[in-house]
């Protein structure tokens, strides 16, 4: 610690240098801290409260529906106690942007808060979404940035379907703090009777006694319906949640190589940087060293500087990439990968691992060439 007030004072020689370096750390820091966020955001859908005891039966393409008549059957298979058919509505409210984007599903409404039982409701409101044909439930955080109270209309304009809901706001439920928040549920009776009671279920939402229930549920209902003509396909929350993610491509191969070069080529010009200051010492480091500095202590100097630089910037990406995930636009938010985007603990000190292991890269060559300079050969060249 005694000679940190030499390494803070060398690192700011250069103030223009340094400042630059910083900036430029702190830029790759805060693209590595956001990938690595969406990364494991990716994954965490099998964390969240009651998904793990929770499948979804779906067809193989999402776009294709399954009868309403397999409710039935895959409530009498063991291990399962409560099944909910959900169907995304889509359509438009107010206008087609993103602001005004959220999910929309027509559910069972009286088998809905069974399966997502993680959505915590008052008895009242949940009574009153039961009653009415027309009545709607909302999570706490969609209906605050709409501004929607207990008993409000909201209108949508159906898309895929010819149908314009008007429904009237009957509940407003909350969800633990690791869920994404559910979106707009209504009535199925309601969207059914419009079509004229098509009876095609888009998704069929269990909850299973006991995750250890999961396989056999899974390989029981799929050998049921194997050979009728809407096979089905069942996987965990977490899977369906990952299928979304997949029909983009190999996301996470793209987000971890964009990562690597960004750290890679930050590394090069963090390591350019250093590379100068160690040419430009060349001869105060021959003076140390006459002074009876010995090699190793030269090269911890100059490496602790080239350290120090890169954290500075890796604090300030992380900090940044924190504030920029609170007040990211919401409609970036309602995307399934980035419902539960949280820059945690855990990223934040890979994000300074990654910052200091890029302070050693570029620093490292650099320290090691000054400290073998020769005392003669220093004090002959002039910086």
């Amino acid at each position: 610690m005694k000679y940190l007030r030499l390494i803070v004072k060398n690192a700011s020689r250069n103030k223009r240098r340094s400042v630059l370096t910083i900036l430029s750390i702190s830029a790759a820091i805060f693209l590595l801290t956001f990938m690595q966020a969406i990364l494991n955001s990716f994954t965490s859908a099998s964390e969240l409260t009651g998904a793990e005891r929770r499948l979804v039966v779906r067809r193989k393409s999402l776009a294709d529906s399954m009868p309403e008549a397999y409710r039935e059957k895959i409530a009498q298979v063991p291990g399962v106690v409560a099944i909910c058919p959900a169907n995304w509505f889509g359509g438009i409210y107010k206008e087609d942007k993103p602001e005004y984007f959220f999910a929309r599903f027509y559910v069972d409404a009286k088998t809905l808060f069974d399966v997502q039982s993680e959505y915590q409701i008052s008895p009242a409101e949940k009574e009153a979404f039961q009653k009415e044909r027309t009545a709607a439930v909302a999570g706490q955080k969609l209906a605050a940035k709409y501004g929607w109270k207990i008993g409000d209309v909201i209108e949508l304009t159906g898309t895929f379907f010819n149908v314009n809901p008007r429904l009237t706001l009957r509940g407003i439920y909350t969800v633990p703090a690791d869920a994404p928040e559910g979106g707009l549920f209504f009535h199925r009776e309601y969207v059914e009777e419009a079509l004229n009671n098509p009876g095609e279920v888009g998704t069929y939402r269990i909850k299973l006694d006991s995750p250890s229930s999961a396989p056999a549920v899974m390989d029981t209902v799929d050998a049921m319906f194997k050979s009728s003509a809407w096979p089905t396909k069942t996987e965990t929350e977490a899977s369906f949640q990952a299928s979304f993610v997949s029909m983009l491509g190999n996301v996470k191969g793209l987000i971890a190589s964009v990562g690597l070069v960004v750290v890679f080529t930050i590394s090069l010009i963090a390591a350019n940087a250093m590379a100068m200051t160690a040419r430009e010492r060349y001869t105060e480091v021959a003076v140390m060293k006459a002074l009876g500095f010995r090699p190793g202590l030269v090269l911890g100097l100059i490496l602790s500087e080239s350290v120090l630089i890169a954290l500075i910037g890796g604090l300030l990406g992380t900090l940044g990439a924190r504030v920029g995930a609170s007040v990211m636009p919401s409609a970036l938010r309602n995307m399934i990968f980035l419902q539960n985007l949280r820059i945690n603990l855990t990223v934040i000190a890979l994000s300074l691992g990654a910052s200091i292991l890029i302070g050693l890269f570029s620093g490292g060559i650099p320290a090691w060439g000054a400290a073998r300079v020769r005392i003669v050969d220093g004090l002959r060249r002039v910086a």
